[in-house]
C-alpha cells in the first residue's frame, strides 16, 4: 500500500502524520464515498467510524481503516452537519452511520437511516441536541422538516 498516493488521490491537502496511535490524515473536504473508494483499492478495510461535535456547529467524522496491519485514521468535516454516505461503497459503515446519525443527527445523504434505538417520535441527535440547535426541526425520520 502506497500511503503516500492516497492524500492527493482523494484531495487532502496535505500528508499523513505519523503519531504514536496510528497514522492521521487531515482531509476535511474529502468526499467521503471517493475516500473509501480509494482505500478499499488500496486493500484497506473499514474497522469504525467516529464522530465529535466541532466549535461552528458542524462534525469532525473520522474513518478508521486497517492498512495492512497499520491504524489509518482519516478525518472529515461535514457540511450542513451532513455527509456523503460510504455505505454502498462499504457495507461496514451501514450501522455506524446509523448510530452517529442517531447520537448526533449528522445526515449521510444517499440513505435512509431508520433509527437504532430511538424511541418513537424522538427526534435524531439524542447526544447532539445542545450542540445542534436545527435538530428539533428534524423528523424522527431524519428528514428536515419545513
Amino acid at each position: 500500500m502506497d500511503l503516500d498516493a492516497i492524500p492527493s488521490a482523494i484531495g487532502a491537502p496535505g500528508g499523513w502524520e505519523k503519531r504514536p496511535d496510528a497514522w492521521w490524515l487531515e482531509a476535511p473536504r474529502a468526499d467521503p464515498p471517493a475516500l473509501a473508494r480509494v482505500l478499499l483499492e488500496a486493500g484497506a478495510r473499514l474497522v469504525t467510524m467516529t464522530a465529535s461535535a466541532g466549535p461552528d456547529g458542524e462534525f469532525r467524522v473520522i474513518y478508521h481503516w486497517d492498512g495492512e496491519g497499520r491504524l489509518l485514521n482519516v478525518a472529515v468535516t461535514t457540511r450542513g452537519a451532513a455527509l456523503p454516505s460510504v455505505a454502498a461503497v462499504t457495507p461496514a459503515a451501514d450501522w455506524i452511520e446509523r448510530e452517529i446519525h442517531d447520537y448526533f443527527a449528522v445526515r449521510f445523504a444517499g440513505r435512509d437511516l431508520p433509527p437504532l434505538f430511538l424511541a418513537p417520535g424522538d427526534a435524531p441527535g439524542a447526544l447532539g441536541r445542545d450542540l445542534r440547535p436545527d435538530v428539533a426541526a428534524e423528523g424522527k425520520d431524519g428528514k428536515v422538516e419545513g
